[in-house]
């Protein structure tokens, strides 16, 4: 190898360098999904959960439904999202998002049981409660 080749090899490696670093800089910071919260086993008492929290957030669940159940999803600004027919004694999962402030409302037909899982922004204020 000559010194031309060299000189050119270290010259694109500098400005590769340079384009990576001013990239990654001008790139604005955002927030990860960094608080979570775990709710289960669910439907002890009422059939929602009610989730809501102040920072865009998703929900993540893994259920397991006996005889013929379901689960709706739903936001009370724009009505019945999703609905999940749950396979008999199989465990299955969905994840939703909603926006800050909008609550999103689980409801179950029939028996289900597992877990959901909020996450959201750290430092959000975020629940879900059963009614």
């Amino acid at each position: 190898m000559n010194m031309t080749s060299i000189v050119l090899i270290a010259s694109i490696l500098t400005i590769a360098a340079f384009a990576i670093v001013t990239t990654s800089l001008l790139q604005p910071k955002s927030e990860s999904f960094s608080q979570i919260l775990t709710f289960g086993p669910l439907w002890n008492n009422g059939n929602n959960w009610t989730c809501t929290s102040d920072a865009g957030y998703l929900i993540h669940g893994a259920l397991r439904g006996v005889q013929n159940s379901q689960i709706t999803i739903s936001m009370p600004t724009m009505g019945t999202q999703s609905l999940y027919q749950l396979d008999d004694s199989h465990l299955q999962s969905f994840t939703v998002g909603g926006k800050a402030g909008h609550s999103m409302i689980i409801t179950r037909t029939g028996t289900v049981t597992g877990w959901i899982t909020l996450q959201t922004m750290s430092g959000a204020k975020a629940n879900c409660t059963q009614t």
